[in-house]
Order: C-alpha cells, then sequence, then structure tokens
C-alpha cells in the first residue's frame, strides 16, 4: 500500500477513521467569514489611505505623501511577516504531535471531514512534511517582508 520502507500500515486495518468534528465546520465557516470581513475592511481602508495619499500628491504635500505611503506598506510588511508567523505556528503543532503520537491525523485533531488514519513510519513522514510546510510559510511571510522593508529604504 506504501512506496516507504519499514511501513507498518499493514496491521493497520482500512476501515480505521478519524471522524469529522461538526463543531469544527461550523467554528471554521464562522472564523472564515470574520477573516473574510476583516480583510475586505482592511482593503478598502487601505484604498482609502491610498486615495488620501494620492490627493496629498496631487496638493503637492509630496514629503507628506511619501512619508504615509511608507508606514502604510511598513504596516502591510508587518502583517506579512505575522500570518506567515502564525500560519506555520499552527501548522507545525499539528505536525509535531502527529509526529510524536506516530499516527496522521494525531488524536487531537480536529477535522472538517473524516480521513483514514495513518500509522507509523508513513505517518511520521506526513508529519515532517507538514512541519517543512509550515517552515515554509514563515520563512515566505519573513523573508517578503524584509525584502519589500528594504525596497522601502529604495523609495525613501
Amino acid at each position: 500500500m506504501s512506496d516507504l520502507p519499514g511501513d507498518s500500515n499493514a496491521a493497520v486495518p482500512d476501515s480505521e477513521i478519524h471522524p469529522a468534528d461538526p463543531s469544527e465546520r461550523r467554528r471554521t465557516m464562522a472564523a472564515l467569514l470574520l477573516v473574510t470581513v476583516v480583510g475586505a475592511l482592511l482593503m478598502l481602508a487601505l484604498q482609502n489611505e491610498l486615495s488620501s495619499i494620492q490627493a496629498r500628491l496631487v496638493a503637492g504635500d509630496s514629503e507628506l505623501a511619501a512619508g504615509r505611503f511608507v508606514m502604510l506598506a511598513r504596516g502591510c510588511f508587518l502583517l506579512l511577516a505575522l500570518v506567515g508567523l502564525v500560519t506555520g505556528a499552527v501548522i507545525a503543532q499539528g505536525a509535531l504531535a502527529a509526529i510524536r503520537e506516530q499516527r496522521f491525523p494525531h488524536a487531537g485533531a480536529r477535522l472538517l471531514m473524516a480521513r483514514r488514519i495513518v500509522r507509523g513510519s508513513r505517518a511520521v513522514w506526513m508529519g515532517r512534511m507538514a512541519l517543512l510546510g509550515a517552515g515554509g510559510f514563515a520563512v515566505v511571510g519573513c523573508v517578503g517582508a524584509v525584502y519589500g522593508w528594504q525596497l522601502l529604504k529604495l523609495f525613501e
């Protein structure tokens, strides 16, 4: 069934399923709705601020407009780093639990859909891959923020 050497899935029946959690579905939908509304409001505020900056440029106050733009961009870059770090931390928490338990998904996982349980070395491998992905989120968010911050120095 598996292409990994030493996989212990042979002793586990195919019927072992980690059930979905209906309350987690509701919570996830509420969180997605909240994130969508907050994101839309942030985009509207960003657009309003950019319009204000443009009006300052038209009025000839380029120094103030440039300062406001730099502060706005720095806030966006900090938000990028924060999202990367938080996403990475959440994924890493589940990945470490899967590695520790040698079970994927780990026993405390609250799933949106039922999933077949994988055990042994394949579960550890899946946990390590999830840990690698978590690190990727954190690195991309932070490197993108640092790179953007450095590009702002060219603007100043």
